[in-house]
């Protein structure tokens, strides 16, 4: 296997960034920094790529990924009518942030789990609050990610860390930054028809939640 790209975003220019964009959207696994912790992932797309990430981390095939979006615009038209106006509100109250929130969608084309599941029917979506991460997102970019670590592991908290170089050896390209993750996972929020519940909580908490889709300010 060929060693990865290594790359670092805040040196890339805005060509830098849309050849990196392409490499992913054509089925590139990346290894990236975002706002909570490093993570692993491929365009959502591409199942074959998909299916690297699990194997990489082996990770249970039956927990689906969270997929990066660049905004709520690029994300709303997949979600249930009935949920739409509810993921708009968390959407206005916290992103970029961390939150991820899981939603019922249709006619995805999405992988969030490796073949032969077929296409994601509920996916948990977040934009990450992430400066070069976003310029990446921006190309129009859905990446089904994870977090950098063995399934079940700690997270790892730099790519210098000796428990990463075996992961950083299954990506295509390898990307850090300056502005490095805070070490947290996100909040998870999932919505139903009138309805939500906290599957994990992070640094937004429940009562925040809570407030923003009632119309309050978190």
């Amino acid at each position: 296997m060929s060693l990865p790209e290594i790359v670092l975003l805040d040196t890339c220019s805005d060509a830098d960034v849309r050849r990196l964009s392409e490499r992913i959207a054509l089925g590139a696994v990346v290894v990236f920094p975002t706002d909570t912790v490093y993570g692993i992932g491929c365009n959502a797309a591409y199942a074959s790529s998909v299916g690297r990430v699990f194997a990489a981390k082996h990770r249970d095939a039956a927990k689906p990924l969270p997929v990066f979006a660049p905004d709520i615009a690029r994300v709303l038209p997949w979600i249930e009518p009935a949920a739409r106006a509810m993921a708009q509100r968390l959407a206005s109250a916290f992103w970029p942030g961390a939150l991820t929130i899981v939603v019922d969608v249709v006619g995805s084309g999405l992988h969030t789990q490796p073949l032969p599941y077929p296409e994601a029917s509920s996916i948990g979506f977040r934009v990450p609050r992430h400066t070069g991460l976003l310029r990446l997102l921006a190309g129009d970019l859905l990446l089904a990610q994870t977090s950098l670590n063995e399934s079940g592991e700690r997270v790892i908290e730099s790519l210098d860390a000796p428990e990463a170089a075996g992961l950083l050896e299954q990506a295509d390209l390898v990307l850090d930054s300056r502005q490095r993750p805070e070490g947290r996972p996100s909040t998870v929020v999932r919505l139903k028809v009138d309805s939500w519940s906290m599957l994990r909580e992070g640094s937004i908490s429940s009562g925040d939640v809570a407030a923003a889709l009632v119309g309050g300010v978190p």
